[in-house]
């Protein structure tokens, strides 16, 4: 049963809710442990006692105040840089060196390795400015062009559906007049990035997985390639399920969920953590105690009269001997 401070009647307090706030300032550089290496987007801080948990504390939430990441990831990358091609008894796979790309950078890659195959005749892979998509043609008559899907990463960039992994897609010759990918190239990279963090996490959704994640926040990728994405908040806070935080883990993924490569480049973020505890007030209309918040002194209090019923109890046990 939870006593009340001396000289204060129940009707005599009010409870109420106080929040501390708590700035958390994280540079990738200064990790704990960076789980994935140089890539630098699954990280461990190991902080002490950030959030303690006590009989006081209701709940905390979180939110991402500010954040300043580099685009140093690449938009051709280990995820979709490969692709697959038959030309009559010959299959070959074509991986595009990581880097940053446009649709005629690509091309020109492309074409470049494509042409160096043995066995295989050249080809073409030209991009249409106007609808913004590929043709791919031999350019021996009579040779046809097989992509071969499920053995193909490079779908977006090139203009296939990202969820058409099985099958082929045909790349017949006809003179001056091209086969074109379904969908326009797609060169933009990384759109979105994902915070997650197990420690931190609170019941958020994610249609990817249709259900609840460790996702924290969002950020909306503003720096193209080599820029700087300067997010500052937009004053949302996130429930924590954890009432105990003495470590942060950090991940930060792609809009597909690709874990994103910063390639050894840091990034540096600052979170905002609310705690939300009980406090009690005076209600009394005393000029001394009007207001008066109470927790240190009921705090006091209790730990006064623990201390007294101990002191009495080791009495009891004790023995005189009357003389």
């Amino acid at each position: 049963m939870t006593a009340t401070p001396s000289g204060l009647e129940p009707q005599m307090l009010d409870e109420h809710i106080i929040i501390q706030s708590r700035l958390i300032s994280i540079n990738s550089r200064f990790a704990t442990r960076k789980v994935n290496g140089r890539k630098h987007s699954s990280l461990l801080f190991d902080f002490n006692s950030i959030a303690i948990r006590d009989a006081e504390t209701l709940y905390h939430t979180i939110a991402i105040q500010s954040a300043e990441i580099p685009a140093s990831y690449y938009n051709v990358n280990a995820f979709n840089n490969e692709i697959n091609i038959t030309q009559g008894a010959v299959t070959t796979t074509i991986t595009i060196p990581k880097g940053n790309y446009n649709a005629n950078t690509f091309a020109t890659s492309f074409m470049t390795l494509f042409n160096a195959v043995a066995g295989m005749d050249d080809a073409t892979l030209a991009f249409n400015t106007t609808t913004g998509c590929y043709s791919f043609m031999s350019d021996q008559a009579g040779a046809n062009l097989t992509i071969n899907l499920a053995s193909t990463t490079a779908n977006v960039l090139l203009g296939i559906d990202p969820d058409e992994n099985t099958g082929s897609i045909s790349f017949n010759y006809a003179a001056d007049d091209p086969t074109f990918f379904p969908l326009p190239a797609n060169f933009l990279g990384v759109t979105k990035i994902k915070v997650l963090s197990d420690a931190l996490s609170g019941g958020n959704y994610d249609s990817k997985s249709l259900g609840t994640t460790t996702l924290v926040d969002t950020i909306s990728v503003s720096g193209g390639g080599f820029g700087l994405t300067d997010f500052t908040s937009l004053g949302r806070e996130s429930f924590v399920k954890a009432k105990r935080i003495d470590e942060i883990d950090i991940q930060l993924l792609d809009q597909d969920n690709n874990v994103i490569n910063f390639n050894g480049i840091n990034w540096t973020m600052t979170l905002l953590i609310n705690t939300h505890t009980r406090a009690l007030f005076s209600n009394e209309t005393t000029e001394t105690t009007i207001g008066t918040i109470l927790n240190d002194r009921y705090v006091a209090e209790l730990k006064a009269a623990e201390k007294t019923e101990s002191v009495e109890k080791e009495l009891d046990d004790v023995e005189f001997d009357i003389i």
